[in-house]
């Protein structure tokens, strides 16, 4: 799922796991917080779903640098993720 290589990754990262076999080609956009500041650019790649938690929260994805995994989680609205657009 991610870009492999180090042209977007930190390069004091590894990139574990980096095959993009599924051509989404993630990249490490990192988080918006609540107060307009950015962290994680570099390092993780983090995407809103389509799938509502509560009214304030939604579920997400996300890649790490040091795993080729896609991990998931929960998180508040107010914050700024990347989000991937499809055509039907």
């Amino acid at each position: 799922m991610k870009e492999a290589g180090l042209a977007h990754w930190l390069t004091l990262m590894i990139n574990r796991g980096a095959t993009n076999e599924s051509g989404f080609a993630g990249l490490p956009g990192g988080i918006r917080n609540y107060d307009g500041s950015f962290n994680f650019i570099g390092s993780f790649g983090y995407w809103w779903s389509s799938t509502e938690f509560n009214t304030t929260s939604a579920r997400y994805r996300y890649l790490f640098y040091n795993d080729g995994f896609v991990f998931r989680g929960v998180y508040s609205k107010g914050s700024g993720f990347s989000v991937r657009c499809l055509r039907n």
